[in-house]
Order: structure tokens, then sequence, then C-alpha cells
């Protein structure tokens, strides 16, 4: 079983009202009709399902047995439980890795989603920037000029030469990715990323209907030797990486070993993402080369974004295109949307004036966040593994469980949002991750950390006790 999947599928499973078993025959009943349950496909075996959930085998036979006898699935001794050919029939809806933005509850802490707080000032920042962004009325497919030339300016100083033409503005680095996607993959092309890595890339190539194969994140991010096996074994047609702060483990790649791989991209020809969205954000020391740096001709794809830096509601971000395929991407760019909003662009070219001040600003706010996450789950949570990251917005914490989705689950009744870490993983060609970890953003507000903390505690004592017991409906 899926289990990452299938917790994400039934996460609010619990909130109708009836009996348990009517409320998960419900919640089958919905992805069946949505789509990310087709006609054939198998549902969990029952034993699993309740420990995933952390009901009774009891209930999920009742469940079943509803859906049976509405005609919604199919049973047979021996052979298990699946959608029925006939019943009703959503079009095809990607089970996202991606965690769903839904509004919280007025008592609940979210930690699935890692952005900046805003305060005041920065407010107030905002406003005074968009002032220039309604004295033109153009579009601009490409990005704001001024924006581009600042961006290749920030690249070049930091030893990337780049010229404002090979800078493309997009809608966050969610939306570079995808238009890359679009441009290099195809449906049954291979895409090669880090496991565990980032979700929403993921996604995004699993959407493009291409198969996506893993290469294990070490304490020292990838291995060269490891990534090129990988791209001779499996030819893929695109990579990802994130060599600084790596999300969610929070490794940096040596610069030794960046040149290594960037040797391997340009041997290859490999279009070859870079995400640089955590970049800015060390707290002792700063981040290495880029792996482009190490081949500048080669087609690496270097995609930027202030949602970490600043904040995510801003939907800026960048990419810096190798010129080789400049017109590809520029005219995929073009047919996308016709450019970015120009309010959003107007406050980030003020915003990166103060590159500086903003980086200062947000590695103090974080790093007296990531410290005091640390120390609650120390004292509280001893069994909890993690090494502190020296940058990055994440803790990657190991748990003395292979249950992690069921935990989130657990977690949920306590008014506690979790992501299982297994949802980052990439199959490999043998094994996908284990679900023993749990991404934790150190981005919540500070004052709540010690509340969410504790609910964490207590929700981990009720499944520790509840782990391997059959339990009542």
């Amino acid at each position: 079983m899926d289990a990452p999947r299938w917790s994400a599928l039934l996460s609010g499973w619990r909130a109708c009202g009836g009996p348990l078993y009517g409320r998960l025959a419900e919640a089958l009943r919905a992805g069946i009709r949505s789509g990310q349950l087709p006609p054939s496909e198998a549902l969990p075996a029952e034993r699993a399902l309740a420990e995933l959930l952390g009901v009774s085998r009891s209930t999920v036979v009742a469940a079943y047995d509803a859906l049976a006898d509405g005609g919604w699935v199919i049973r047979k001794r021996g052979s298990g439980t699946w959608v029925a050919a006939t019943a009703p029939r959503g079009a095809n809806v990607l089970a996202l890795r991606t965690p769903s933005a839904l509004p919280l509850g007025g008592d609940e802490f979210d930690f699935t989603i890692a952005v900046p707080l805003l305060n005041d000032a920065q407010r107030r920042e905002m406003q005074a920037a968009a002032q220039d962004a309604f004295q033109e009325s153009l579009y601009h497919p490409h990005g704001l000029p001024d924006l581009r030339a600042v961006l290749a300016e920030l690249y070049t100083r930091e030893g990337l030469p780049t010229t404002p033409e090979a800078v493309l503005i997009t809608s966050g680095a969610q939306g570079a990715i995808s238009l890359l996607t679009g441009v290099f993959l195809r449906p049954r092309d291979r895409a090669l990323l880090e496991t565990p890595t980032y979700f929403g890339a993921i996604d995004a190539f699993r959407a493009a209907g291409a198969e996506t194969v893993g290469v294990p994140v070490t304490a020292q991010g990838v291995e060269p030797a490891a990534f090129a096996r990988a791209v001779q074994h499996h030819s893929p047609r695109l990579a990802f990486l994130t060599p600084t702060f790596q999300n969610p483990t929070g490794t940096v790649m040596p610069p030794d070993a960046r040149a290594r791989v960037a040797a391997t991209v340009a041997e290859s020809d490999l279009p070859t993402i870079e995400d640089d969205t955590l970049i800015d954000l060390g707290f002792e020391t700063g981040a290495p080369p880029r792996i482009a740096t190490f081949a500048p001709d080669a087609p690496i794809f270097n995609v930027g974004s202030l949602s970490k830096l600043y904040w995510a509601g801003l939907r800026v971000g960048w990419l810096r295109v190798s010129a080789t395929h400049s017109g590809p991407v520029g005219q995929a760019r073009t047919l996308s949307d016709f450019g970015s909003s120009l309010p959003g662009q107007h406050i980030a070219l003020q915003l990166l004036q103060a590159l500086p001040r903003l980086r200062q600003e947000r590695r103090e706010a974080v790093t007296m966040a990531r410290d005091l996450l640390a120390e609650l789950l120390r004292r509280h949570l001893p069994e909890w593994q993690f090494t502190v990251p020296g940058g990055g917005q994440f803790l990657w914490v190991e748990l003395p469980t292979r249950q992690t989705s069921a935990f989130t689950l657990c977690a949920a009744r306590y008014g506690v949002r979790l992501f299982p870490g297994a949802s980052m993983g990439v199959a490999l060609p043998a094994e996908g991750l284990p679900d023993s970890f749990l991404r934790l953003p150190f981005t919540l507000d500070p004052a709540q950390l010690p509340e969410a903390v504790l609910r964490l505690k207590a929700a981990w004592e009720e499944f520790s006790l509840r782990q391997g017991v059959d339990r009542l409906a």
C-alpha cells in the first residue's frame, strides 16, 4: 500500500458525521467521484488500511461492504476489493504529493507548508514598492526588463556570468519548474530526481506522464558517482537537483561534488534544473558556487524566487536559461500567460535592491525558530532523531516507526497538520523511501511552537500505545 498517498486521500475522512464506517465509505466514494480512484483500482487490504487510519479492521470491512452494496466496489474473497467498472467515473485526477492548502481551523497548527511570516513593516515596504507598477500598460512575456537586468547582475556577481536576455520571470519557482517540464518531458520519458526531494517537482514530472527515478541524498547531498550512474543507466530527459540547503534534508553539496555533477551534465547534455530557492537561507556561512558555475555552457537551468526569502504570496520567480535553449523555453514562457503580474515584479525589483538586508533579517528570524523547535523536540520527543541544518527552513526528522503516514492522521486529531516524509521520496530502482520521516518546517510563529510540540508529544504517546494493537471502532 502507498501509505502516503492514502493518508493524503483520506486526511479528512473523520470530518463527516455518523459512524466511523459510514464516514470512511463516504470519503472513498468522494475519491471515486473525483477521479482519484479510477475504475478497477484496488483498494488497500482491510488490515493495512485499518492500521493506517487507527481504527479496527471491522470498521474497514463495514465501509467496504457498504460500498459494495451500493455498487461502488467489487469484493471477492481471496482477491481483495477494487473500484467497480460501473461506478461513477470522473476525469483522472493525479494524486498529488503536494499538500493541499485547506483553510486552517481556529485551533490548528500547520507543519505542511513552509512560508515566511510578514510583519507590518514588510507590508508597508511592499505597498510602497508597488507604486511604479501602474505607469505602463504593456505585456512583458519574458519579464520586466529592469528586473531581468537586476537578476542577471546578481548571477554575474555571484560567479555565473549572465545577460538579461538569459533571465525569464515566472509565477514563482513552481512556475519555472512546470515550464521546463512542459518543454523537456513527454509521457513515458524518465526524469531524475534526488530522493527525498521537493514534492512540487515530483508532481510536475508525474503530471507530464514521466517515470521518476531517484538518486539517494547523503549527508553531503547527491553523490556525483551515483548521479553519473543513474544518467548512464536510465537515460533521463530531465534532472532536478537542490544542491544548497536541500529540501527537505538541509544538506549542502560540496564544491568538488558540484564540479563533478556539472561535468556529467555537460557530457550527457542532460537538461538539469538547479533549484536555488533556499540559497539565501544559510545561517553561518555562504553557499558554495552554483553547479552551473562549473559548466556555464551546459544545459543547467537555475530557478529562484522570493517566496522563501520574503513572502510566498508575491509569486515572483525566475529562471536562468542556457543560451542553447533560450528559444524554445522563451517561446513556452510567452505561450503560458503573456507574462507575470507587473505589481509583483515591481515589488520584487525594489526588494532585490535591498537583498543583503533581506537575507540578514530572514536568517535571524529563521535561526531563532530553528533553534527553538530543535530544543523543544529534544526535550519532549527525545526518540525523534534529526540533524540541525546549516540553512534552509526544515528539520528532517526520523521517527522510530515505519508508519509515519499513520501518525500524521493521529496528529491531525490533536490539531497538528503534518506531511509524511515518504511523500517526498522517489522510487529507487530497488526500493522507495521508508515511511519513517517527517519534514518539519521552522516557519511557524515561534510563540506557537511550544503548544504545537506538546500536541505532537500527546499524539505520539497515543500512537505509540496503539501501534500493533487491534483497535475498537
